[in-house]
């Protein structure tokens, strides 16, 4: 369903998510109503499972919410709760936005559109990329190189431990019926060998890697942790193709490891930055019909940034 489906009147919205993502999000859309001179209040809310999330679709049916922003888990949950889904739900199976209209509730997937529209700059023929991550964002990232004509996606998560693992995981069910191959994940784990097959199959990841035009990091971390620097370890960055583009969702004051690798060995980089500016832009269209301009936006997102501090 595209921007030209009327909302309700109320631009009054809310924004779930961590309180990082809370803040920043909190302000691009404050500053995109500011820059289309609409007035509505922007709330901060805990949408943590389905019950929750119920609540919210009740609220954007009777018109006291025009739109809700989500993350995580409940992303996933959503696509039941609404009465349609736009192309970049369908796609993905996901949705991170949920509008209410005079026709019911839609749901709409801001990141999918957010992935098209930034890594539409990849020169053709487009042959590898590949997702380090299983949440919303990973099912983005795939559904979108997959939109783009990348013939081959492979997909690692930190979970994904042994061969047993992998098989049995729904999420790496459904990303296989997305064009992706689900690999085992190549960093240390902390257990003791296994089979053989096993640590050559933890290699896969980084053969792949190594011949990707686009590398896609999706899993939510503060950008100064711990969690961060062993991410940024996940690609054998001295064997990545030179002309490769690098994608890392992590936002924050500083950059984030991984994209500090990625513009060490000379690569392009998009930070969780341009992706959130990206994300709010069509956030808006979508559910106002008018594309806010770019800057206001942008410069929004970088002061939120930059007031963040690691949870």
């Amino acid at each position: 369903m595209g921007p030209h489906v009327k909302p309700f009147g109320s631009h009054d919205c809310a924004i779930g998510g961590c309180s990082r993502e809370i803040a920043a999000l909190g302000a691009i859309v404050r500053a995109a109503l500011q820059a289309l001179e609409l007035s509505g209040e922007v709330y901060k809310v805990r949408v943590s499972d389905a019950v929750e999330l119920a609540k919210l679709v009740r609220s954007l049916r009777r018109g006291k919410l025009g739109m809700v922003s989500l993350s995580g888990a409940v992303c996933g949950e959503a696509p039941r709760l609404v009465d349609e889904l736009g192309p970049s739900a369908r796609h993905s199976g996901y949705a991170d936005m949920l509008m209410g209209t005079p026709s019911g509730v839609f749901g709409h997937d801001t990141t999918y559109e957010a992935f098209v529209e930034l890594l539409d700059t990849v020169p053709a023929p487009r042959s590898t990329a590949v997702v380090v991550g299983a949440g919303a964002p990973a099912f983005a990232a795939v559904a979108a190189c997959r939109q783009l004509g990348f013939q081959f996606i492979g997909i690692t998560s930190r979970s994904w431990l042994s061969t047993e693992v992998l098989h049995d995981s729904p999420a790496a069910a459904k990303l296989r019926t997305l064009g992706a191959l689900p690999t085992l994940w190549p960093g240390p784990t902390g257990a003791s060998p296994t089979t053989r097959f096993s640590q050559e199959m933890r290699l896969q990841f980084l053969e792949i890697a190594a011949s990707a035009q686009v590398i896609i990091q999706t899993v939510p971390v503060a950008p100064s942790s711990k969690d961060a620097r062993l991410l940024s370890r996940v690609v054998s960055w001295s064997q990545t193709r030179g002309d490769a583009t690098v994608c890392d969702l992590v936002y924050g004051g500083p950059p984030s490891p991984f994209l500090v690798e990625a513009h060490r060995h000379g690569l392009t980089g998009i930070g969780g930055v341009e992706m959130l500016t990206t994300r709010g832009l069509k956030m808006l269209e979508t559910w106002t019909g008018m594309r806010p301009p770019r800057e206001p936006i942008h410069a929004a997102a970088l002061r939120a940034c930059a007031r963040s501090r690691d949870e």
